[in-house]
């Protein structure tokens, strides 16, 4: 396995791992989740429960599948992306989906730098299904973990980063 391969599984397993817990953690967590649904107009009342239970389950399997068996497991984490990506495109705008405990309205990044985000994501992706395999040494992995989940770290943080260097998203448009 190479650095490149690990480091890109790891960061991976860390955003989706983080993006899981936060919207599945409990039953408060879920129905936020679940109401916040709705600043994507076009999903019927009645889908958005089962939707949200759809989301989240999908990126425990994601998880499971970057440790398990990495191309099925970028190839999910790839379609996750494309899905996530073109529902906020069709919203028009970044919608609240509490992937990472962004709690404030303020806090949350543009439609663009969302879109930003899934791309790199959807790079990491690529790296980690085509990244060739093959033997790294002990010291190699653990900088590859190390890189992973500083990277991880970063994208689940990114919101915040995004609020730090341009500050308040502008207010929504109803």
């Amino acid at each position: 396995m190479t650095t490149v391969q690990l480091a890109a599984r790891v960061l991976l397993v860390v955003v989706f791992g983080a993006a899981a817990i936060n919207k599945g953690r409990g039953r408060a967590a879920l129905a936020a989740f679940t109401a916040d649904l709705a600043d994507f107009r076009w999903l019927p009342a009645g889908l958005r429960r089962p939707t949200a239970v759809a989301v989240v389950g999908a990126e425990v399997l994601a998880v499971v599948l970057l440790a398990a068996v990495r191309q099925a497991g970028a190839a999910l984490v790839l379609v996750l992306l494309a899905g996530f990506t073109l529902a906020t495109l069709r919203a028009g705008r970044a919608a609240d989906c509490r992937c990472f405990s962004a709690a404030s309205r303020a806090a949350r990044g543009s439609a663009g730098a969302f879109v930003l985000r899934n791309c790199l994501l959807a790079a990491a992706a690529l790296a980690a299904a085509l990244a060739p395999g093959g033997p790294a040494g002990p010291a190699r992995m653990v900088a590859a973990v190390g890189a992973g989940v500083v990277a991880g770290t970063l994208v689940v943080r990114w919101d915040d980063l995004v609020y730090l260097l341009r500050g308040p998203a502008p207010a929504a448009r109803p």
